[in-house]
């Protein structure tokens, strides 16, 4: 179950940069998330959360070029996926669904994937939403609440204004 949701959110993410260690600074914390600017994103932000179960979730800004988004699952858990690896994928937010492409990635001790979203203000939105549901094909659903989303994409904003 753990690699299934380590697969989904990040599926949800766009493409990072995969074994990369590119420089971060920690911009502040807001609702139990870490808001985080990465300069190899244009600078861009990014709000992430460590889980208790070993699983990270990540969304953000690409500001490289025009903005758009991305959300990311990752564990320290066996995903079965390989960096690199592109993986079909439904997103159901709060009924809503969206079909996509997902990206294995491994970084920094975590396995997952990631998907871009070429609407920067779906990764906002998401703030105004109770929870996206992440099927990748040939798997279970991944449930992601998403309460108290509200602050920390609000720190989000700030960041990337300030970028």
């Amino acid at each position: 179950m753990r690699s299934e949701i380590a697969v989904g959110i990040a599926l949800l993410c766009s493409t990072l940069v995969a074994s990369e260690v590119m420089a971060q600074t920690k911009y502040g914390s807001e609702a139990g998330w870490d808001i985080i600017v990465k300069d190899d994103m244009g600078p861009g932000c990014l709000i992430t959360k460590a889980n208790a179960d070993d699983t990270q979730v990540q969304m953000g800004i690409d500001a490289t070029g025009a903005l758009r988004g991305y959300m990311a699952l990752y564990t320290k858990a066996d995903t079965k996926v390989t960096a690199g690896q592109k993986l079909q994928v439904l997103f159901d937010v709060d009924g809503q669904q969206f079909q996509g492409e997902a990206k294995g990635q491994a970084i920094d001790g975590y396995t997952g994937a990631f998907a871009w979203v070429t609407n920067a203000d779906f990764i906002y939105d998401l703030a105004k939403k109770n929870a996206v549901t992440i099927t990748p094909q040939g798997g279970n659903p991944v449930v992601i609440k998403l309460a108290g989303t509200d602050a920390a994409f609000k720190a989000l904003r700030a960041c990337q204004a300030a970028q």
